[in-house]
């Protein structure tokens, strides 16, 4: 099935990424990505976006794991029925991103993230992110698209 397809793609991509930077790059390193546009750069999230939270790092690994429970139950409940494909299809990034974050948190205590954009603005260029932030927000936006559109069952 696509759906799973795309949610295992998602995770394993962020991994992979991840085990990569924190194998290669050492903090404090800034690597241009795409003709200087991005930049690779390693950051330690004990938090949640932009490191809230921080101090209650459990908290967030149990409040982030409850919530990803009930996403996946939501998600084989909507795999169930038919069409609603944008729907299934944001679903499985925002699940893919959040499962790969969590695992991440389970096995080192913190998310590792490495991507910013390279930015004449400083607050912008100080956001540090990975690949599942990114499809957890574009699944997010695909997901609510997909609820706005009526379902006709394709």
């Amino acid at each position: 099935m696509i759906y799973i397809v795309i949610l295992l793609s998602v995770f394993l991509a962020d991994l992979l990424l991840k085990l990569h930077v924190e194998r290669k790059i050492k903090y404090g390193e800034e690597h241009p990505l795409l003709k200087g546009k991005f930049l690779i750069r390693r950051l330690d999230n004990k938090g949640l976006a932009f490191g809230k939270l921080s101090e209650h790092p459990r908290m967030i690994r149990w409040g982030t794991l409850g919530t990803l429970i009930f996403t996946l139950l939501y998600y084989i409940w909507l795999l169930m029925k038919p069409g609603q494909r944008v729907k299934k299809a944001g679903i499985s990034m925002v699940i893919g991103g959040g499962l790969c974050n969590w695992y991440d948190r389970l096995r080192q205590g913190y998310v590792t993230d490495y991507i910013s954009i390279n930015s004449k603005w400083k607050k912008l260029k100080r956001v540090v992110f990975n690949i599942s932030d990114f499809f957890i927000f574009l699944g997010s936006i695909l997901y609510l698209l997909g609820s706005f559109k009526r379902n006709t069952g394709k």
